[in-house]
Formats: C-alpha cells, structure tokens, sequence
C-alpha cells in the first residue's frame, strides 16, 4: 500500500516537472524565434553586404549559432519531456542529458552575450543585463537540477521499466 502511493505521488510530479518543462520550452522557443526575426529584419534594413560585415558592432555570426545552440536544446528538451510523460526510460536519459547541456548553455551564454554581441552598449545598462541574464540563468538552471535529481532517483526511474 505504502509502495503504491509513494508511486502514485512519483508518478504526480514526473507530470508536474515534465508539464512545467514543457510550459518553459515552448516560452524560450517562442522568444528565440521573436529574437531570431528581430535580428534577421534588422540586418536587412541596415543593408548588411555580401560579405556578412554589419555596419555596427554586433557580431551577428555569433548571436545566431546562440540563437541555433537555444532553439536545438528547446526542441529537445520539448520533444523529451513529451515522451517522459509516456514513462519512456529511454527519453527520459535524454531529457537529463539534455537539461545538464542547458545548464551548460545557460552558464555560458550571458558571458558570450556581454561580450561579444552587445557591445555597442556599455557602462552600467550592459553590466546590468549580465546580473539579469545570471539571475535567470541561475534560477532555470536551479529548476533544471533539481528535475535532474529528481528523474535519477532510484524510485522515479522504476516508474519508466
């Protein structure tokens, strides 16, 4: 009876955790997309020329293998955790793999971020975004651990056999 309801309550927060990493994929998909357009469509009123050279100091070449690194890691993570949903053992290694990358991604991104693409800002508004940007980073990463242990529990992992 006790193994049952420890399974049952186990079972509730798989769906919980995958529904909330779900919710969370799609919000940073859309946003990289919006981003991704919004640069796309100011590269091309600046008149970028053939030879990738924006006239302003942005490296755009970085900020879209960012972008590509955020949207590849967002799929994943999303088709993953549809398939955890199902209890299937096999996404459910993928989506821990996947969430340490993102931790990963998440660390090092405001860096890149600080300083290579937005350096046409400087002083306290460019230090500011990097808090933020950490800030963030460390609160989904935090999120992400903690689904990461949570999905390598022992009595967890008997819910995906």
């Amino acid at each position: 009876m006790q193994v049952a309801v420890s399974q049952e309550k186990n079972q509730k927060l798989v769906k919980a955790m995958s529904w909330i990493l779900i919710f969370v994929s799609v919000i940073v998909l859309l946003k990289s997309i919006f981003f991704s357009h919004g640069y796309s469509a100011m590269i091309t009123m600046q008149g970028i020329t053939k030879n990738f050279d924006p006239p302003i100091g942005i490296n755009f070449s970085l900020y879209f293998i960012q972008n590509a690194v955020e949207l590849l890691l967002c799929v994943v993570v999303y088709v993953s955790t549809v398939y955890v949903l199902n209890f299937n053992n096999k996404w459910r290694q993928v989506l821990v793999y996947s969430l340490i990358a993102s931790i990963i991604f998440l660390l090092v991104s405001p860096i890149i971020t600080y300083y290579n693409i937005h350096s046409i800002i400087t002083g306290f508004l460019k230090t500011s975004r990097l808090i933020w940007s950490y800030v963030w980073s460390i609160i989904l990463s935090a999120f992400f651990i903690f689904v990461i242990l949570k999905l390598s529990k022992e009595e967890v992992r008997l819910l995906f056999k």
